[in-house]
């Protein structure tokens, strides 16, 4: 019910209203899902470009708006990471601060990143919306046409 409820908060366009919802999501199902400041405005950013700190960076900026706009952090990007093995999971036991969560579908199709903090809690960008801090599976259902159900935790494979 919770998830289902916040898929469809972040379903409204005008994500100024995010926080009401949340606040009024949050009395008719409790949660801990914490609306975060976010450096940049929210709409510039994705959450693989949160993650990986592209944000508002020039040299993103340049390669993102070259080949046509087809170029940018999204899905195909992170399969390319995993594909590569640029970043390694990790187990449950082994998480760390700073490391990656990916969300996946049944189909094994990426949809969702967020950042690992200390307390076990995950930091991440939802859609044209907001930051938020929430625990792991305590975010939307879906995200385009399939549900989120898988969660593995990643960290960037160290150089050699």
């Amino acid at each position: 019910m919770l998830r289902k409820r916040l898929e469809e908060m972040t379903h409204v366009d005008d994500v100024s209203r995010h926080p009401a919802l949340l606040a009024a999501l949050t009395r008719e199902c409790p949660n801990t899902v914490t609306l975060l400041n976010s450096a940049h405005p929210v709409r510039r950013y994705t959450c693989l470009m949160y993650i990986f700190d592209f944000a508002e960076k020039p040299d993103y900026a340049v390669i993102a708006t070259s080949g046509q706009g087809k170029i940018f952090a999204a899905g195909d990007f992170a399969h390319w990471l995993l594909a590569n093995n640029l970043l390694v999971e990790v187990s449950q036991s082994g998480v760390q601060e700073g490391d990656i969560v990916f969300y996946f579908s049944d189909a094994g199709r990426f949809k969702h990143a967020g950042r690992m903090l200390a307390s076990g809690r995950v930091v991440s960008k939802w859609g044209t919306g907001h930051l938020y801090e929430h625990g792991v599976f305590e975010m939307w259902l879906i995200h385009g046409s399939e549900p989120c159900t898988e969660a593995c935790t990643l960290r960037r494979q160290s150089a050699a």
